[in-house]
């Protein structure tokens, strides 16, 4: 049963997703040059693409706009709509993410640096303390 309504019927692993063709190409590189080219259909006459059935309704639903996605679904769908349906908004976002994970973790490594200079401190604060304390031993203070 497709999901949605449309001129163009999707397989997608088995899964079914009625849209309209030209959302898809005004969206989509891949789908642009899909439409363009000869396509290998099924017994329905679907035309069957790669992926995961969950992740595209997500990624059809993004397209849409029909429903709000939530940051754990615009995460799931990344990858394959930047790097499978190429798709410059996700393409962007997935560049995005990935600068802004570089950086995250560039600021981990730096506390992870301040903190064993503060623990390698403290190390030195104790041996001070206890040479001042065997001095004060020593001398009787």
């Amino acid at each position: 049963m497709p999901r949605k309504v449309g001129n163009v019927l999707l397989n997608v692993d088995g899964h079914y997703f009625q849209i309209d063709r030209h959302l898809l190409a005004s969206q989509s590189v891949y789908f642009r040059i899909l439409f363009r080219s000869p396509t290998k259909r099924d017994q329905h006459g679907a035309i069957i693409i790669p992926g995961n059935p969950e992740r595209f309704g997500l990624i059809l639903d993004y397209l849409t706009g029909e429903r709000h996605l939530s940051m754990d679904q615009l995460e799931m769908i990344i990858p394959d709509g930047a790097t499978l349906y190429l798709i410059p908004s996700l393409i962007y976002l997935s560049q995005y993410k990935a600068e802004y994970e570089a950086k995250d973790r560039k600021r981990i490594e730096e506390v992870k640096r301040a903190m064993s200079k503060m623990t390698k401190l403290k190390k030195e604060i104790m041996n001070l303390e206890t040479c001042i304390d065997n001095l004060r031993i020593k001398r009787n203070y």
